[in-house]
């Protein structure tokens, strides 16, 4: 049970973790992106800037010489005037200034324009274009970052001189100190080569991020880009113009740390379930295996202590309980058969001590040994001594040949008593010889026939016991006898009650024991015929080769 929500906590803590991490991979790309705009927006002005500079060819070429004429200067310095004016609309924070390779007239007139050789040199176009350059700059009045934009005669391979836009180093560092605060560090790389690199913090760049790994991140083709030397950082980068790069160095410590809460919460949720669940499912088991235990307890002790045990009843209203209560009074059932059982044992046994039957029985061996003095003693001795056995044998079950031979003895008994005044006959088929019945069935039902059938006001004078197979699993046994004077309603309700005469025991014992030990559909039954009287056992029957079931003794 807690192998399934261990595999759904672990795929789920992987699955967070990857939605997770994605999507924070994913906010930090959004973050650069929007420090990117920014920055990007000042790139184009500083391009904006510069195009408004070196498209007036006429006015570049003023820089070419300072012998011009002084309409010529006047012209020029009032278009230099313009042009500054022009940049300080694009963008406030904008200074701008003229580097040339030796004095310069419009110096005179006061405007930006001042002379730097060495500057120059290092700017000479090679390959035949010029290119920017940028570079950070430090005076009196703070931190610069300086474009660069080199100007003058392309075909002839002929620099006049340098335009320079400074803004203040601030301005970058400021927008990239926003993202700071969420983890993220971010560069910025002016040229391709990355040499000026300005970090988010102000400090050094070269401490903080190498050109190598610059280098790296700029070739890569997929974002974020892990360092195999430091894989504690990932890397996310935004090209602006042709030539800077935006870089956001965040640690993966960083991207980590909300979802290692998260998979911390997740463990524990998962832990708290399973423990739980495992308190629910012991006390689950509990609830539904303590009344199956009382319940084997009390079948252990129905086996050692039989009848006499009290099962008490259990306050639920579920399955378990409906369960319980049909093996309780499946129990219930066991223990009332059983007493009933008793009481047939005790009732027969009683039965067949009667004292009247004794009495009789003694009665006639007297006067017949008075009278004859012969072996015919013997065998009434014999007879009574074999009935008496066999009726006082333990066994509930017997065959229909053992029951026969204990009707054979009480009937050579009451042959010598009645001697001549009626005939008993016994025709069985051999089939049924093993088939099974319940002890002392046949004898009652033939005293029965003996007296209320065998006398005077009866007119009987024979009785017949008969058996035969009726279907292919059930076979009768009869008694027939040809007397006249039976009440057939009367036996019907000796047959029908629960508690009938106990002068009238005899044939309700036999029908009850017969289905107690065989069930209900079978038993005995009487019917009226024109010759007389039948009282009929039905009986199961077993073909050959078929186990009899067992029957507790």
């Amino acid at each position: 049970m807690l192998i399934p929500l261990i595999v759904v906590g672990a795929a789920n803590i992987v699955l967070t973790s990857n939605i997770f991490t994605k999507q924070l991979e994913q906010s930090s790309d959004i973050i650069l992106s929007r420090t990117a705009t920014e920055i990007e927006q000042i790139y184009r002005e500083f391009e904006t800037a510069e195009r408004l500079f070196v498209r007036d060819e006429d006015f570049v070429s003023t820089f070419e010489t300072s012998d011009i004429p002084i309409v010529k200067q006047v012209e020029a310095a009032n278009q230099l005037q313009q042009y500054v004016t022009k940049v300080q609309y694009i963008n406030s924070g904008f200074r701008v200034s003229v580097i040339v390779n030796r004095p310069h007239y419009l110096t005179k007139y006061g405007l930006p324009v001042r002379s730097d050789w060495a500057l120059l040199r290092a700017l000479e176009p090679s390959g035949g274009e010029f290119k920017r350059v940028f570079v950070i700059r430090e005076d009196s009045s703070g931190r610069t970052f300086n474009w660069l934009a080199p100007f003058g005669d392309v075909v002839r391979h002929e620099l006049y001189g340098c335009l320079e836009i400074q803004i203040p180093y601030n301005t970058f560092v400021k927008i990239m100190a926003e993202p700071l605060k969420v983890g993220q560090v971010q560069y910025l790389a002016t040229d391709k080569e990355s040499r000026t690199i300005i970090p988010a913090n102000g400090a050094s760049a070269g401490t903080l991020i190498k050109p190598g790994l610059i280098a790296a991140i700029r070739q890569s083709e997929s974002f974020p880009y892990h360092d195999t030397s430091n894989s504690d950082n990932s890397y996310f980068m935004r090209k602006i113009g042709d030539e800077w790069m935006l870089i956001g160095e965040i640690p993966r410590k960083q991207i980590l740390s909300p979802l290692n809460k998260v998979n911390q919460w997740t463990i524990g949720i998962i832990l708290s379930q399973i423990a739980l669940t495992s308190l629910l499912a012991a006390g689950l088991a509990r609830n539904f295996s303590r009344p199956i235990q009382r319940l084997a307890s009390l079948v252990m002790r129905k086996k050692n202590e039989g009848a006499d045990i009290y099962i008490p009843q259990i306050a639920r209203r579920d399955e378990i309980r409906e369960l319980y209560d049909g093996i309780r009074e499946l129990l219930m059932e066991i223990r009332h058969e059983q007493i009933q059982k008793r009481e047939y044992q005790l009732r027969l046994l009683q039965y067949q001590i009667n004292p009247h039957f004794l009495y009789n029985s003694l009665d006639t061996i007297q006067w017949k040994a008075f009278e004859h003095r012969d072996r015919d003693l013997t065998d009434m001795i014999r007879n009574l001594s074999y009935f008496l056995r066999s009726g006082l044998n333990q066994a509930d079950i017997v065959s229909v040949r053992d029951e026969l031979m204990h009707l054979n003895s009480y009937i050579a008994l009451q042959n010598i008593r009645y001697e001549g005044q009626f005939t008993i006959s016994v025709s069985v088929d051999d089939g049924l010889m093993d088939q099974q019945i319940t002890k002392i069935s046949l004898q009652p039902l033939v005293e029965n026939s003996i007296m209320h059938a065998m006398n005077r006001h009866s007119g009987g004078t024979r009785i017949e016991i008969r058996g035969k197979r009726t279907s292919a699993d059930t076979f009768v046994l009869s008694v027939f006898d040809d007397g006249q004077a039976l009440d057939l309603e009367r036996v019907i309700r000796i047959l029908e009650k629960r508690n009938p005469d106990p002068a009238s025991f005899g044939i309700r014992n036999v029908h009850e024991r017969i289905q107690l030990y065989f069930g209900d559909s079978y038993g005995l039954s009487v019917r009226k015929t024109d010759s007389g009287t039948s009282f009929d056992i039905k009986l199961p029957y077993y073909g050959p080769g078929t186990q009899f079931p067992s029957v507790n003794q």
